[in-house]
């Protein structure tokens, strides 16, 4: 599967698969999900983000941080400032987690992307 902006149709990672095992990376400064794959939030360890779909931050494409620096707060990368990336057209659909003290991540708002 592919995510897709739903404001532009345009590709947001490259072709994924779902990953199944029951377990992930949780140790800070790690991935949350290993590259090509993706999973669906249950909403435990990212708060509030049941149902959203999770990749790796290297899986992302034509994503872009947002325009707004109020947005990208975090020591040594992104803390997870809820919308804090666009695609490369500017629609805000994700929110990356890739600061020193979490696991890195990549979770989508789902209703503001498209899967294919």
């Amino acid at each position: 599967m592919k995510v897709f902006c739903k404001e532009c149709n345009l590709p947001l990672t490259n072709e994924l698969m779902h990953y199944t095992g029951k377990s992930f990376g949780l140790a800070d400064g790690q991935h949350f999900i290993q590259k090509g794959f993706y999973t669906i939030s249950d909403g435990d360890f990212f708060t509030g983000t049941n149902g959203s779909v999770i990749i790796n931050n290297d899986d992302q494409v034509n994503i872009i941080n947002h325009t707004n620096p109020s947005k990208l707060s975090g020591c040594c990368g992104l803390d997870g400032t809820r919308g804090n990336k666009t695609c490369a057209n500017g629609h805000e659909m994700a929110t990356e987690y890739s600061d020193c003290w979490m696991p890195f991540a990549v979770v989508f708002e789902k209703e503001k992307i498209i899967i294919k």
